[in-house]
């Protein structure tokens, strides 16, 4: 005989609450997005449909070259982080290394992302301009995968960390080299963490903002994030076409989202159930 829990009332109701609450401020940013500025400032309440928002920022080469921009970014900064965080991970999980060597790197790993940005500007200023990539998408990628890396390895150990280990000694013991074991057997089995890392560390880098601001000469050179900011004019802000370039900086973070949802929850089940 099964038995059903009751329903708490009062956590739905809770929950129902914090829904709205989050999904206002999406509401209202999309709302605006297609009202001219004329009836956003009037003090009446005008719901003129426009789509006058969208097709300013799209005549703008520059809003462009930024979505772009942030694009390339995010796509380097996600190889570098699970491709590296891979066998880091793996490495963390599997091989063992030595505790002169764990020890200091999970310290720094932890530490880094307790950093305020702000701090790790001045050198990272310095160290671009010496290497010649101040102000290109190179640096910025780059930038973004320095401060994402702690964030993928430690992650993607914990997905390795649920694998059982007699699946890498099997292929062990047909032969196979810790290489060919990594690339042929672990890394398909933790596919849904190589998809959950990549999306949370797509989401990051394409949300960044502080490094691109300071690392770039902006216009052009600067990702979507710096663009949006760049709308906040001294004398004016059109706030239409802000609300247009925060729905359209949303949609690949949603496409995304939803296209790897499965692989997401998959992804974080295993890496929170070790087998």
């Amino acid at each position: 005989m099964t038995t059903t829990r009751p329903r708490n009332v009062w956590v739905e109701i809770a929950l129902a609450v914090i829904l709205v609450v989050t999904l206002i401020p999406v509401a209202w940013t999309l709302v605006l997005a297609f009202l001219p500025n004329r009836a956003i400032v009037s003090p009446d309440w005008q719901l003129d449909f426009w789509i006058g928002n969208f097709t300013t920022l799209f005549d703008d080469n520059a809003f462009i070259t930024q979505v772009a921009n942030s694009v390339q970014i995010v796509a380097g900064a996600v190889l570098l982080c699970i491709g590296i965080g891979a066998v880091t991970g793996y490495a963390l999980s599997r091989l063992h290394p030595p505790r002169w060597i764990t020890i200091p790197s999970l310290v720094i790993a932890g530490f880094i992302p307790l950093i305020p940005p702000m701090t790790l500007i001045p050198g990272l200023y310095v160290l671009l301009s010496q290497l010649g990539l101040l102000g290109s998408i190179t640096g910025l990628i780059l930038v973004n995968a320095f401060l994402n890396l702690p964030f993928a390895a430690l992650m993607l150990s914990s997905y390795f960390s649920g694998v059982p280990e007699e699946l890498r000694e099997a292929g062990l013991m047909d032969g196979a080299t810790e290489l060919r074991t990594f690339v042929s057997i672990m890394l398909p089995v933790v596919r849904p963490g190589l998809a959950a890392t990549a999306i949370f560390v797509g989401i990051l880098a394409w949300n960044e903002f502080m490094m691109g601001l300071t690392l770039t000469t902006g216009g052009s050179t600067s990702p979507v994030t710096v663009g949006i900011a760049e709308l906040l004019q001294p004398y004016a802000v059109t706030w239409g076409e802000l609300a247009a370039a925060g729905t359209i900086a949303a949609i690949p973070l949603i496409l995304m989202a939803a296209v790897a949802n499965r692989h997401i929850v998959a992804g974080l089940t295993a890496g929170a159930v070790k087998n």
